[in-house]
């Protein structure tokens, strides 16, 4: 049912996550030509959702603008503000406007939260596929550690393959931009679907049918939502007239 909701054509060249198998496709022409283990959303407030978006441009060495969630909810903002050579150190600036309201931006570096990369994918949730310091947890069984953003090892070549295929840098050029320190966003000619997919039974990277966790439970609704009786029209808004098709060949 999940396959259903995803269009026929996934497109010539796409980006597939399946969000309880902790893995990521590259996919070019029916092929998958990379994969990478990935670190998804914790269970609940920041679970990781569903989403089919576009892949507008990579950026190397990103800033990170941190989520009041984190700001505010987590204390990051006071610990800045606090103690200026943790921060210094760790690379944060925070600001207070005269409201009150305190903005917390790291620069690009090392300690980066977004690591070297991260995948310019617009859209409403704040969702895109970035780098990590601590690619040590890439390791773990269980990986749904994030605050809802995927992270992707090997995220560098990931990066700079993207920038290739999209045509928004060569290979030297790729290089030389990952290893400047210096922010730098790099739009693609070519853009990509990047899919967000949650399926607990699947093909894994090897190619076998494997079931996986059920991460966030999702599965139970989808489920009960098969022994609901058919409603007309319900995937969207219209004024048109939902038409019963009457079996021609069916004889009384």
């Amino acid at each position: 049912d999940r396959w259903r909701w995803l269009q026929r054509d996934l497109g010539g060249q796409y980006l597939l996550t399946n969000v309880p198998e902790f893995q990521l496709r590259l996919t070019v022409n029916n092929n998958i030509i990379r994969t990478y283990r990935t670190i998804v959303g914790k269970p609940g407030r920041t679970a990781t959702p569903q989403l089919a978006e576009t892949v507008e441009g990579v950026i190397f060495n990103p800033t990170w603008t941190v989520p009041q969630s984190i700001v505010k909810g987590e204390g990051l903002g006071a610990r800045v503000l606090n103690n200026p050579g943790w921060a210094r150190a760790n690379g944060y600036r925070a600001t207070r406007g005269e409201n009150g309201y305190v903005s917390v931006v790291q620069a690009p570096g090392p300690n980066n939260s977004l690591g070297l990369m991260k995948i310019d994918m617009p859209n409403p949730h704040a969702i895109f596929l970035h780098d990590t310091p601590a690619r040590n947890l890439f390791a773990n069984d269980n990986r749904a550690l994030s605050h809802g953003c995927i992270r992707v090892e090997r995220a560098l070549e990931l990066a700079m393959t993207i920038a290739i295929l999209g045509q928004g840098a060569s290979r030297d050029e790729a290089v030389e931009i990952s290893t400047s320190g210096t922010y730098t966003r790099v739009p693609v000619v070519k853009t990509m679907p990047v899919y967000i997919t949650y399926f607990t039974m699947a093909r894994d990277i090897e190619g076998e049918l494997k079931t996986f966790n059920d991460l966030y439970g999702r599965d139970a609704p989808v489920l009960a939502s098969f022994e609901q009786p058919r409603v007309g029209n319900r995937a969207r808004v219209t004024s048109e007239e939902v038409i019963e098709i009457v079996d021609d060949l069916q004889t009384s």
